[in-house]
């Protein structure tokens, strides 16, 4: 039998009687902290635990990893819509707020031994069209709509809305500027130059600003030849600089740990507002500025909220809508070629089309409908307020519930459009599509009164 020598003795005792390591606790308190605190912020309102949920790890796992808008509503909000549930909380900005994901409910389970009940009740047109029962949501208090959800036509309510309402629809009644879009559209070309590769989304932004400048704010950015430092360089800044995933899911970090670099490049894009209204002061037109600054019960900061709302609406959606078709155009050469053809034919040789031209563009026209429901301008409605206790489809919604039109689930929801991931511009042609169900602009009397200026735009 082998003997065991002092040093190797020496060393089975070191081992044998080794103390174990010694355990922070203070890690262990600090997840346990972490993890209470993520659990107590995302905790659903006892008020709305009756209401179908997306995860909200899922959602900030989303936001985080910074996926695209209609994927992560097909991953985790079309579910629900194709069980007839109509609703779904979503975690966003902070609060738990219910989404309105359906046009229109057909049948809802209302339970799994009871018959399904038929119904037609139109969702998102109760949610938009009565503006006493949902008025608007002010997020005033989120950094990232400090300077657009403001006293301004797309959030205020009831007289004050009327009035901003009346100034701005009063500058859109005038006649479609055709000239202007031409003009704009030709220097774009001049910018794009003989080829080559062109981000093609900032040059079409920078085209949407200066229809919105010259056309309705009767002041000229000049975006298209500015290089650097620019009005729209600014407010992307600004934008990309706020709306980061982690400010975006807790925005009350911005209350803890106030970001104040981001905060004065906000007041700097406020000060360029202000620097705006008072050269409009001193050189009123007809335009939709000078309109608001000849209405004397109108705030400086009405005014400038009006401008900054305007400003983004005006030239940063219709410039996705814009990109979108043209990506669509070319991943289709038939489609493009079709359209192509359509134009020339109608112009015959004529360089500029009329008003009325862009009227009787049938295929043009149903390419851009396709184009604006595959992504639309803005894939939230701006957020409704219930003032008292509700019923949305088989669910009551308590009062001072946050109701978003989710316009994306609306628009990628296969019940209301087969295929509806697919480009097919023939959605459009021939027949007529139910307004409840096509709403890149919105619906109700608060729908954007720009429309009809952004389609003709588009066209052009």
């Amino acid at each position: 039998m082998p003997t065991v020598g002092p040093l190797q003795d020496a060393s089975l005792s070191i081992l044998y009687y080794k103390q174990p390591p010694s355990i922070d606790f203070r890690w262990f308190l600090l997840i346990l902290l972490v993890f209470v605190s993520v659990q107590y912020i995302l905790a659903v309102p006892a008020d709305l635990r009756h209401l179908p949920r997306a995860s909200p790890y899922a959602t900030i796992w989303s936001y985080a990893r910074r996926e695209s808008v209609d994927s992560r509503v097909r991953r985790l909000i079309l579910p629900f819509a194709r069980r007839g549930d109509g609703v779904v909380l979503v975690y966003m900005l902070g609060k738990w707020g219910v989404h309105v994901i359906d046009a229109t409910v057909g049948r809802l389970p209302l339970h799994r031994f009871i018959p399904m009940l038929k119904t037609n009740e139109q969702l998102i047109k109760m949610v938009c069209q009565d503006v006493n029962r949902f008025p608007k949501n002010n997020y005033q208090d989120h950094l990232h709509f400090t300077f657009l959800s403001g006293p301004n036509v797309v959030f205020s309510n009831g007289e004050m809305w009327k009035r901003h309402s009346a100034s701005v629809k009063a500058a859109f009644d005038r006649e479609i500027p055709v000239h202007h879009f031409v003009t704009l559209s030709l220097e774009l070309f001049e910018r794009m130059g003989d080829g080559g590769i062109h981000r093609f989304s900032d040059l079409v932004q920078r085209y949407t600003l200066d229809v919105v400048g010259t056309a309705l704010l009767g002041h000229n950015f000049q975006a298209l030849q500015a290089s650097e430092d620019s009005f729209v360089d600014h407010f992307n800044r600004v934008m990309s600089r706020i709306a980061t995933p982690t400010r975006l899911i807790f925005p009350f970090l911005d209350d803890w740990f106030p970001r104040q670099a981001v905060i004065d490049d906000v007041n700097a894009l406020n000060a360029r507002y202000d620097n705006l209204l008072q050269m409009k002061r001193q050189d009123l037109g007809h335009d939709l500025l000078s309109y608001l600054l000849e209405d004397p019960s109108l705030s400086n900061e009405e005014l400038r909220s009006n401008l900054a709302i305007l400003f983004s609406a005006g030239h940063d959606t219709t410039s996705g809508a814009l990109s979108t078709a043209i990506y669509h155009l070319a991943k289709h050469p038939e489609y493009q070629a079709k359209a192509r053809q359509e134009v020339l034919t109608l112009l015959k040789g004529r360089a500029e089309p009329t008003l009325q031209d862009l009227s009787n563009l049938p295929f043009l026209s149903a390419c851009i409908k396709e184009a604006l429901r595959i992504n639309s301008p803005i894939s939230l409605l701006p957020a409704r307020w219930t003032l008292e206790a509700t019923t949305i489809g088989k669910y009551a919604i308590p009062a001072h519930t946050s109701i978003v039109p989710n316009v994306c689930a609306v628009h990628h929801n296969a019940n209301n459009w087969p295929d509806a991931h697919k480009f097919d511009p023939y959605r459009f042609i021939g027949t007529r599509q139910k307004a409840a169900i096509n709403i890149p602009f919105g619906t109700g009397p608060r729908q954007c009164v720009a429309r009809q200026f952004s389609l003709f735009e588009v066209r052009i």
